[in-house]
């Protein structure tokens, strides 16, 4: 059994989803959707869901505030939203599911067998941990202070951008180096980060690499990048000139 609560502001963006679920979600479930953040708050404890659908932007109180106010909680999130780069862009930073407006039903199903699969991540409180960063990286004006959030077998590692060296390409994997601990194998292509990180100083130097640019010593004759963990980076042809110019700059 998977209990929702869909928490919308909209009264038809709110019925229009518990219809979709009610329509395409074939596990058991129970559904109740309210559009007032505050009695959302209460049901938390008297519906006590496993799966919160969260609007991003309402009046009275948006997502993030409600989310502060939850206290303890053993619920999964997913946000719903129009459109909020800079929403969107801290919620990828923090490893958490999000629904765009108009919510596609294939999208819908994929995000709800995630949160079927994940009873044991709920457990051990990894989507509050993930939450916590999220909260941490809205209030962040530097945006070397962001937290990533990177999930391996271990556990969640929140780690600040300042701290990520480089990162390698391996087939369906993605390896982490960093300036203060060892490094990290994801499940994650580098792409998948290349798309969250682009605007943070990390450029692809190479197909199997990403490096931070605020890492990198000198680029030699030979197109070695030298990095502050003692790394060299071989930069493809393409991309020689146009790294040169970037650290001359």
């Amino acid at each position: 059994m998977i209990k929702i609560l869909i928490i919308d502001d909209e009264t038809a963006a709110g019925n229009i989803l518990k219809l979709l679920l009610e329509k395409h979600i074939t596990h058991k479930k129970e559904i109740i959707y309210t559009n007032n953040p505050v009695k959302a708050l209460e049901l938390l404890t008297t519906f006590k869901p496993t799966l919160v659908m969260l609007d991003i932007e309402m009046p009275e109180m948006n997502a993030f505030d409600f989310l502060n106010k939850a206290g303890e909680w053993n619920f999964d999130v997913i946000f719903t939203t129009a459109y909020d780069k800079y929403a969107i862009k801290a919620i990828r930073f923090s490893a958490l599911d999000y629904l765009l407006k108009p919510i596609d039903v294939t999208e819908l199903q994929n995000a709800i067998q995630k949160h079927i699969a994940g009873k044991e991540d709920r457990f051990q409180g990894k989507q509050k941990k993930l939450i916590g960063s999220l909260i941490h990286n809205l209030h962040q004006e530097v945006n070397a202070h962001f937290q990533l959030a990177i999930s391996v077998k271990e556990g969640v590692f929140l780690i600040e951008l300042q701290h990520i060296v480089c990162l390698q390409g391996q087939n369906n994997y993605t390896k982490f180096f960093f300036d203060n601990q060892k490094p990290l194998l994801v499940a994650k292509t580098i792409k998948e980060y290349e798309e969250v990180l682009s605007e943070h100083q990390f450029i692809r130097v190479h197909k199997s690499y990403l490096v931070n640019i605020s890492h990198v010593k000198k680029i030699d004759k030979e197109g070695l990048l030298w990095l502050n963990n003692d790394m060299q980076v071989a930069v493809s042809r393409r991309r020689k000139n146009e790294i040169m110019e970037m650290l001359a700059g």
